[in-house]
This record gives structure tokens, sequence and C-alpha cells, in this order.
């Protein structure tokens, strides 16, 4: 069921050709662990992060996630999300996410003459839903509703988009991921149209579980109408054993990430394209967990940009006592 639906969005995504696009700020990642893995997230999308990457994931998270990420990028603009997952069921979870992007700038008259400072700025509200189907949650379907509203100077516009996800684990430790996402009508920006970037995305991952912890692989190819195709990799090592922290003098640590990952289509540039990043997940109580993490990507020439995340995850103690 799931490999035809893959074939035909490649098929989809090789006939497309470049064409001008707005809602660019849509392509910025989200989210400190799916950046940091190059953006191979399609198929992973189970913590606050399904929401952006693959509203399907939202039918198999079994904690409650809130978290928060600043990023600076490229020197000029400020990032701001906030995202949040909450199971409703065994089977099915709700996303609601916030984000706002702006960019200082400064008036000058026809003359050169300087005058008063503006914020060029961009702001989503994200809203999904995810169901799974099956007692070990084989498929899961999920969509989500985006309104967007960007400020250019003293022009403003507004947006409606949907994005439709699934996530498929057909063996305990594969997934298939594959998503359609900013799906919607142009919009009139000051005298022009704007389309939204329509992205058709598939991945695959492999969660691999070892004495507790877990190692993770996956693997994404990403297609947009205005760009060429790209693919990202990404890799993650996951070490969550209390023991371990506490023998090593951290009883407040309970766990550890370390992250990496590339994606093509950066530009030129030594380290163009890589990312890493790290998390640490810090006792609250024994089922509230306090998770900080930061990343570092790299733009090429065009320069590095970092993020950090700061959130929240509780797990109840059946669904702790599961993982």
């Amino acid at each position: 069921m799931v490999q035809p639906i893959l074939f035909a969005f490649f098929i989809i995504g090789s006939i497309f050709k470049p064409g001008a696009t707005g809602y660019t700020f849509l392509k910025l990642g989200i989210g400190v662990r799916p950046v940091a893995m190059g953006g191979a997230f399609t198929a992973i999308s189970d913590d606050a992060n399904a929401l952006f990457w693959n509203p399907g994931g939202l039918g198999i998270i079994k904690k409650y996630w809130l978290s928060g990420m600043a990023m600076n990028h490229l020197l000029y603009f400020n990032y701001y999300t906030l995202a949040s997952a909450i199971p409703l069921s065994k089977h099915s979870g709700l996303g609601i996410g916030l984000s706002y992007l702006g960019a200082d700038d400064v008036e000058y008259s026809e003359r050169g003459e300087q005058g008063s400072e503006f914020t060029n700025s961009d702001m989503l509200l994200n809203i999904g839903y995810g169901y799974s189907y099956g007692r070990h949650k084989i498929v899961s379907f999920g969509g989500g509703i985006k309104i967007v509203r960007s400020q250019l100077y003293r022009y403003t516009a507004y947006g409606g988009l949907l994005d439709f996800g699934l996530v498929f684990n057909p063996y305990r430790f594969l997934y298939f991921g594959s998503t359609v996402k900013n799906l919607g009508t142009p919009r009139r920006f000051i005298e022009r149209l704007e389309y939204p970037p329509v992205n058709f995305c598939q991945g695959v991952a492999l969660k691999l579980p070892f004495w507790g912890n877990q190692f993770t692989l996956s693997f994404d190819y990403s297609v947009y109408p205005d760009v060429a195709p790209s693919f990202s990799a990404g890799a993650e090592l996951r070490i969550h054993a209390p023991e371990f922290m506490e023998s090593m003098g951290q009883k407040k640590i309970s766990g550890f990430a370390l992250m990496a990952g590339y994606r093509s289509g950066y530009g030129e540039g030594t380290l163009s394209g890589f990312s890493f990043g790290f998390s640490l997940e810090i006792i609250l109580s024994p089922s509230l967990f306090l998770d900080v993490g930061g990343l570092m990507l790299s733009y090429g020439y065009l320069g590095n940009s970092e993020r950090l995340e700061l959130g929240l995850h509780y797990a109840p103690t059946k669904a702790r006592a599961r993982k």
C-alpha cells in the first residue's frame, strides 16, 4: 500500500521544473534534533517536531511535548518557534505550533536620507492531527493546517496551506515516511502572486536499540518546484541510561544525544550542508524532564546558523515502562 504512494511521489517530484515560489521561510527547518540530523526526519517524527516535519507522526507519540527554539540565521534574521505534541488517546495525537521570523531594516528616501526602522516578518500558526492503525501502530496518517502572515515594509499578505503525511512501520526497527506539504492557493503580495513551495518528501529510518539506548540512521529525498531535488542523511546516538549517568556523577541527567547530518544543495564551502547537534535530558521529577539542545548548521561561504532549544516532556510511568 505504501510503496505505490512513495513511487507516485517520486514520479511527481521528477516532473517538477524550477519556478518562482513564495513563503520561502517555510523551507527553514524547525527543531534542533531534525535539523542536526540534516533534515532527514520524515520517517522519524516522534516528538514535538512531528507537526512541522510529518504530521503522520502525531499518531505514534507517547509523551506530552512542549519545546521552544531560538535561532540566529546568517546574522540578520531571528527565528523563534514553539511546538507541542499532545497524545489524545493510544492511537491519536494533536500538535500545535507557532513560528516567527523577523529581520530589522531601515527606510531610505529617494535622495538616500535615512528614515525610521521597520521589521520584515513572517508568522505561522500550525495545527495538526494524527491517527495510527493496528495494535502496534503499523501505519499512522496525519494532516495539518497552516495559517501564514507575512509583512514586507508596509505590505501584508495572508495564506492558508495544508500538510499531509504518513509513517509506516512494517518491521520493528524499520520506518518509512512520506509527506506532501504546503498545498494551497496563491496569495497576492503587493502586486504579484506568490505560489506556495509545495514539497514532496520521502524518508526511511532505522531505529536500532541497544542496552536500553538507541542508534538511529535516516535518509530523506525532498523535492520543491523551484530548486533542484535534494537528499539528506542523519545519525543520532541517544543514551538513555540513568544508572550510567549516576556512575558518572550526574544524578540529575538521565540521558543525552549526539546528532550529525548532511543535506545537499547548500552551495559551496568546506562544511557546506553539514550539521552537528546535542541534547541533554535533565530530570525534574520522576515523570517530567527538561530537554536542552543546540546545533550548528553550515551554509558554506555564507556562514553558519546556530540554534538553541529548550523543551519539556512528560512521560507517564506506563509509557516509560513500555519504552
